[in-house]
């Protein structure tokens, strides 16, 4: 359907925002003219009587987009729950036509676009729909944001197969939130993580403590191999 990237993680609160940031701002700064789009937040907040999705307002404190917050945030929702089950406590019905709706026009105003999933992998959108439906449907290779610590091989090759099970093309794992202090798990996990899934490790994002005056687009651009990431999704200036 178009030229882009889904960010998916092996978790929730993983770093699939700041990681959507920092390629945005990283692939802008060489020049593309990226969107952003967040289909699904659960969690929205209100104020001044407008519901807002925090991942877009953290998105918007880190670079500069014109487009229409509605099309890039469609859905929000105010329980901090499974895009699912946050639309049956609210008593809303997800329209998927309104995002394929929103996807198609940011489309025709960018050269691609980033797209961020909610949660990890195979959380539930709607009624028998999962994030892989909508990546499936959106036509986006993948980018799976992984956590650098000890478990995290499990959850990362767990993803990375059953992501490929389902059909989808895995672009690459990023490895976010390293620390300054690495142990041996830490050392050593992001090899056996490509040994084990056969992925490439596109980067590893160092972890960030004061995120509101850090430059997210020079650090992936330090971090993440982005040549990688312009070949394979194709983007053209």
């Amino acid at each position: 359907m178009g030229q882009g990237i889904f960010i998916t993680g092996t978790d929730t609160d993983i770093g699939k925002t700041v990681v959507t940031a920092g390629l945005t701002a990283a692939l802008s700064q060489q020049g593309y003219d990226l969107g952003v789009m967040k289909p699904f937040q659960s969690g929205a907040f209100k104020e001044d009587d407008r519901l807002l999705a925090p991942d877009i307002e953290f998105i918007l404190q880190h670079i500069s987009l014109d487009a229409d917050y509605d099309l890039m945030n469609p859905i929000r929702l105010q329980p901090p729950l499974a895009p699912s089950v946050a639309a049956k406590e609210e008593g809303v019905k997800i329209d998927l036509n309104q995002i394929m709706s929103a996807y198609q026009q940011l489309q025709e105003e960018y050269q691609g676009l980033v797209v961020e999933g909610a949660g990890g992998l195979m959380v539930p959108l709607a009624e028998d729909f999962l994030i892989p439906d909508l990546v499936m449907r959106l036509d986006l290779p993948v980018i799976i944001v992984a956590r650098p610590n000890l478990g995290t091989i499990n959850h990362t090759v767990l993803t990375v197969k059953a992501a490929r099970q389902l059909g989808l093309d895995v672009l690459g794992v990023i490895i976010n939130g390293y620390p300054k202090e690495a142990g041996v798990a830490e050392e050593t996990n992001p090899d056996i993580i490509s040994d084990l899934a056969e992925v490439p490790i596109l980067g590893i994002m160092p972890y960030i403590e004061e995120m509101e005056q850090v430059d997210l687009g020079k650090i992936v651009a330090d971090s993440v191999d982005l040549e990688i990431i312009i070949d394979s999704v194709e983007l053209k200036y």
